[in-house]
């Protein structure tokens, strides 16, 4: 099964930031709101990042300024994201394009437990996943590896004092993926930074996302 994403280049990270959200598979102990009516949310969802995702790395600095993540999501915490669209990245090396390859990823855990200044966390563990970055003259993809098997965003809701969006977020500190495939001049030993957003609809025929989403136990 497929995952979300982790982050290695500005492709990555792009997706990941934002993706950070997508995509949740379901946690006994969580469950997801409507944060108005406290009632169980089941639908799409929309991750979009607040700010640059920035990316650092031996002799290769990035950022992407627009990640649009799409899929469905149900109360128990399981979901699927269905589509990525990540635009306007620059970096040393050039503007990449950044592609998620094996779409949809389903395989996540979206978990309620608070611990510092966060609720929760949102962790992806699947082999499919796969993050494509071209630079025009090169073409790295990254993913998991023996390194790098699983990736944990911290998750606030929207009342967590520390959460500054206005709705539920999530924020990767450090995150990285390994070096599927690529030339020896793709860049390794990347990591990625960011913060993104999440709501739902609030009816299913809805084309617009607007629903304020919480997590509990």
């Amino acid at each position: 099964m497929k995952a979300l994403v982790k982050l290695g280049t500005p492709a990555i990270a792009a997706a990941t930031a934002v993706g950070l959200l997508a995509g949740t598979a379901s946690a006994a102990t969580t469950t997801v709101l409507r944060e108005d009516t406290r009632t169980p949310y089941d639908g799409g969802y929309q991750i979009l990042n607040v700010g640059a995702l920035t990316f650092s790395g031996t002799g290769f600095t990035a950022s992407c300024s627009s990640a649009d993540l799409r899929g469905t999501l149900t109360s128990s915490g399981s979901g699927t994201l269905d589509s990525a669209n990540v635009t306007g990245c620059t970096s040393n090396l050039g503007n990449p394009t950044v592609t998620f390859r094996n779409l949809p990823y389903t395989d996540g855990t979206l978990a309620y437990g608070p611990s510092g200044n966060y609720d929760g966390t949102l962790t992806f563990t699947d082999t499919d996943l796969e993050i494509q970055a071209s630079f025009g003259f090169l073409t790295c993809v990254y993913g998991f590896d023996a390194t790098h098997t699983s990736l944990t965003f911290q998750v606030r809701n929207s009342d967590n004092p520390a959460n500054s969006t206005g709705q539920l977020a999530g924020t990767m500190n450090n995150v990285s993926l390994g070096l599927k495939s690529g030339s020896f001049l793709c860049p390794s030993g990347v990591t990625a930074n960011g913060t993104g957003k999440a709501l739902g609809k609030v009816n299913p025929s809805d084309t617009t996302y607007t629903q304020k989403l919480h997590i509990t136990a």
